[in-house]
């Protein structure tokens, strides 16, 4: 969920900015769509910088999530079915370019030296008694 918000946070601001700027798709037919294609892989850039994955299935998540959030503006009467619909190619598309502003950066990731066992025995060591209560193992 926190990917999903992030993509949709950065693009919703993005498209203020570009609003604001009067940069919109009825004054800019070319300009606006790259940009928001831009914006959105941006966002995607970080929500997977932040969730430290480039994972396939993290990815599909993340496009699945952020489509099925825009239904919203289908509920508003913003868009219709069929173009909600077909916005499926462009989220994609963003997902995609959005991986590839990261290039091979979060493909290996920096592995501790100690196993998981060996950082749980390592806290539990570290765990201090209480006093006045027994311990139950």
């Amino acid at each position: 969920m926190q990917g999903i918000a992030i993509v949709y946070g950065v693009t919703f601001v993005s498209g203020l900015l570009l609003a604001f700027n009067g940069i919109t798709p009825q004054t800019n037919h070319v300009a606006f769509p790259l940009l928001a294609l831009l914006t959105g892989a941006v966002g995607v850039a970080i929500a997977l910088r932040v969730a430290e994955t480039t994972q396939l299935s993290y990815l599909v998540a993340l496009s699945l999530g952020v489509w099925l959030l825009n239904s919203t503006s289908v509920f508003l009467g913003a868009q219709t079915v069929a173009a909600w619909l077909d916005s499926s190619l462009f989220i994609g598309t963003t997902v995609i370019l959005g991986r590839l502003l990261l290039g091979r950066d979060l493909e290996t990731l920096p592995t501790s030296e100690l196993s998981h066992s060996q950082i749980i025995s390592k806290n539990n060591s570290q765990v201090g008694t209480h006093h006045g209560v027994r311990p139950t193992l």
